[in-house]
């Protein structure tokens, strides 16, 4: 959303800390850029430059206040809400597409020339994808500088720099101080050896992260996931090799209300940092708003209650589309007994095996060449099952199917329910969870229309398509507050809380 400068400038002056992320505030006196919530004192109007992202202020000369520390804050929810052009490119540049493959890569992706790739960019928020990609190494740096003991040289390399010299003259642009004057006086992290990594990552509260927890928990898969107390773990299959995460909640109530979240990475490349990272605040979605979502579905007089009464639930997303894409498949009409069962059979004997730090952790999940051909009978599933997951593989692996934030999604549905054995219900999973998209309701979901139904509001299909409209574009969240009141039975006896 674009603000007008009055807006903007009221926002500022009262220290709003819901606008912290959407914008930034540049002072031309200082050569400084804030947080809206910044607690110095207020500027003169004359003195004032509104920017969209950090990366557009640092592109006009200002670099980040050391105060207020704007470069920390979460992303604006607003490139999550949409699904074009730039939206998407800004969604593949946080994962490190520009570091990975280039502009050139990035703008073929897109399927657009670089030039009109730069332009849009620069039109909708200040900064071409060249100086996105900068400041996205600048932030990954700090955070590595900060918050862990890994070797400044070594952190220069891992957030995507070619040299220690463009990583000292990147963190003097962006911070007006040297890596070294960034790390003094700062906690050293544990120093855990090659590739262990212990960051603090931020996201806007409040986060109840037991339903989040409790949601991964129940559908753990045997061999690649283990989630208990407040902690999630997980292996990943990275750009550049293997890793391995663990996600804590701090459950202090005063550290909870800070929003930070702590992430531990054994990486075989420190150079995956940025993409793990970047899973990390997917699978959790701490780049929502709940302040936004609270006020336009606690509106309603059927689900706000819900929403009021727990602010801030998530939707959980996934660390890989495929992989979320084929355990949809898996679960597809039967319980969430049965689905993990499927899903450690499948890794068991086509996932590849590694070594990590938990014993229960034991292999990487299975690649789409993997199953592409794969004997898929062989572990249970019916010929029809199997087929549909041979065909959704040999998708992915030919490249005519991305499962990822970057893509179009309304042409990457199509192309799913183009597959046979994948419906709505399974394609409109896919889109909530793989692709991010805020914006989708289940309505041939039955747990949904049980819950509809329980809560007052017409429960057949073509009534809760109607009545949901008003929580656009947040109905993914508002199927979450939906499935949350099902009975725990309910809950269990399917893969997902309800389907068609």
């Amino acid at each position: 959303m674009v603000y007008d400068f009055e807006t903007s400038y009221r926002a500022m002056s009262s220290r709003d800390v819901r606008f912290d992320g959407r914008f930034v505030v540049a002072v031309t006196s200082t050569s400084v850029y804030c947080r809206p919530s910044c607690p110095s004192r207020t500027p003169r109007r004359e003195n004032v430059r509104f920017f969209r992202l950090a990366a557009a202020a640092e592109a006009a000369g200002f670099r980040a206040c050391r105060r207020c520390r704007p470069d920390v804050d979460p992303g604006s929810p607003e490139w999550n809400v949409r699904g074009d052009l730039v939206a998407r490119a800004l969604r593949l540049i946080a994962g490190g597409a520009v570091d990975q493959d280039g502009v050139t890569g990035l703008a073929r992706r897109l399927v657009v020339s670089e030039r009109h790739l730069h332009r849009q960019l620069v039109a909708e928020v200040g900064a071409g994808p060249q100086m996105l990609a900068i400041n996205r190494r600048a932030r990954v740096a700090r955070l590595l500088v900060e918050s862990s003991a890994l070797p400044l040289a070594e952190v220069a390399f891992a957030a995507g720099y070619s040299s220690v010299r463009q990583f000292n003259e990147g963190m003097r642009a962006a911070f007006g101080c040297s890596p070294s004057e960034l790390r003094r006086g700062k906690p050293a992290g544990p120093a855990e050896g090659a590739g262990h990594l212990v960051l603090r990552l931020r996201y806007r509260t409040p986060l109840p992260s037991d339903p989040l927890l409790n949601w991964l928990g129940t559908r753990a898969l045997p061999g690649v996931e283990v989630a208990d107390g407040s902690r999630y773990q997980r292996t990943m299959r990275l750009p550049r090799g293997a890793g391995c995460v663990t996600v804590e909640f701090d459950q202090v109530p005063e550290a909870a209300r800070q929003g930070v979240a702590t992430v531990r990475l054994s990486l075989t490349d420190p150079r995956d940092v940025t993409a793990a990272v970047q899973r990390c605040r997917e699978i959790f979605d701490l780049d929502a708003d709940p302040a936004a979502i609270t006020d336009e579905l606690g509106a309603d007089p059927q689900i706000g209650p819900l929403v009021r009464a727990r602010p801030g639930l998530r939707v959980p997303g996934c660390a890989d589309g495929f992989e979320l894409a084929v355990r949809a498949v898996l679960g597809q009409q039967v319980s969430l007994a049965a689905a993990r069962t499927f899903g450690g059979r499948l890794v068991a004997r086509f996932g590849e095996a590694i070594q990590t730090p938990d014993h229960r952790l034991t292999h990487l999940f299975p690649t789409p060449r993997a199953l592409a051909e794969a004997d898929l009978e062989a572990i249970g599933l019916t010929r029809r099952r199997a087929t549909t997951l041979r065909a959704l593989a040999q998708a992915v692996d030919a490249g005519r199917m991305m499962l990822d934030r970057g893509v179009d999604r309304e042409e990457c549905t199509a192309t799913l329910l183009a597959i046979p054995g994948i419906g709505p219900w399974t394609a409109g999973y896919v889109a909530m969870r793989a692709l991010g998209d805020p914006d989708v309701l289940l309505t041939n979901d039955l747990g949904l229309r049980e819950a509809a139904r329980h809560l007052g509001m017409a429960s057949g299909t073509r009534g809760l398509a109607a009545h949901s409209q008003r929580w656009r574009p947040w109905r993914s969240y508002a199927a979450m507050y939906l499935w949350a009141i099902l009975p725990t039975r309910d809950r269990a006896t399917a893969s997902e809380p309800g389907q068609r």
